[in-house]
């Protein structure tokens, strides 16, 4: 099923109009340290509902922070669209500050050090990667995020 197709279906099953609805792209789930499957399997299952992006990476890679609102079609690591969700809030907080309500909402880790130890080595692999420094206080993007919508034909495990 193409995303245009399974955007239709979406819009069929929530009884939502075209030119009323939110699209704002095409987003697959990836990680260094757990597959994109297994992110997506997390977000598919409601374990995972938030996402921690150094705020440096989209100033460097001059993209545009996220939204409360904004909707996007999740692909799995086929390509293939397998749920829609919509981000319900965001906020740039400093890595430091970050208490573990928040942070378990990544759906990952056991506690907050545990989070703490995985996100501060994805924050220096991106700042190697994008050319800025990761410090204690870097600011991350935290999206909180909910499904509106899956495949029910998913089989994602």
């Amino acid at each position: 099923m193409t995303t245009l197709e399974f955007w239709k279906s979406y819009l069929k099953a929530t009884h939502k109009s075209e030119e009323n609805a939110v699209y704002s792209g095409e987003l697959v789930f990836e990680d260094s340290g757990f597959t994109g499957q297994t992110q997506l399997s997390l977000v598919l299952s409601g374990a995972k509902t938030a996402t921690f992006t150094p705020f440096d990476s989209f100033e460097i890679n001059r993209e545009t922070i996220p939204v409360a609102g904004e909707v996007y079609v999740v692909l799995d690591s086929e390509e293939e669209p397998v749920a829609v969700l919509e981000v319900t809030d965001v906020s740039v907080i400093p890595f430091n500050e970050i208490p573990w309500d928040l942070a378990a909402r990544d759906g990952e880790n056991e506690n907050l050090s545990e989070w703490q130890d995985k996100m501060r080595e994805f924050l220096e692999d991106e700042a190697e990667l994008c050319g800025f420094e990761a410090r204690a206080d870097s600011k991350l993007v935290c999206e909180i995020f909910r499904v509106i919508y899956q495949n029910s034909n998913s089989s994602q495990s």
